[in-house]
């Protein structure tokens, strides 16, 4: 078996960077409550060593958030509706319940090289 050489890995950390940007944010129950696309200002994506990081951040005052609501997932998607998940991080839930809370996600997905 052939290892892929460190170009290789940081091709596919720029693939992922590049590909599979939307970040869906579920309640406990995998409910979708809002996927964003890379184009909102609320999502940043970078890479930092081995690992492609999203970022999203969402108040209380956002428009699409009606308080109370429970956040407990992060899910990415490659495509901006349907579409199968492609990582799943759990977090430990927040409930955004007024205007003023607010709630980062950092779904970090790991493509070392061994």
């Amino acid at each position: 078996m052939a290892e892929i050489t460190a170009s290789a890995y940081s091709d596919l950390r720029n693939y992922i960077q590049s590909n599979w940007q939307y970040l869906e944010l579920q309640d406990d129950l995998g409910t979708a409550i809002i996927r964003l696309s890379p184009a909102d200002s609320r999502v940043t994506s970078t890479i930092e060593g081995n690992n492609v990081k999203i970022t999203v951040v969402v108040k209380g005052s956002d428009s699409d958030i009606t308080a109370p609501k429970t956040f407990a997932k992060s899910v990415i998607y490659k495509v901006a509706t349907g579409g199968e998940p492609y990582s799943t991080e759990s977090f430990t839930s927040f409930t955004i319940e007024g205007e003023q809370d607010e709630l980062t996600v950092i779904h970090t997905i790991s493509v070392p090289q061994v």
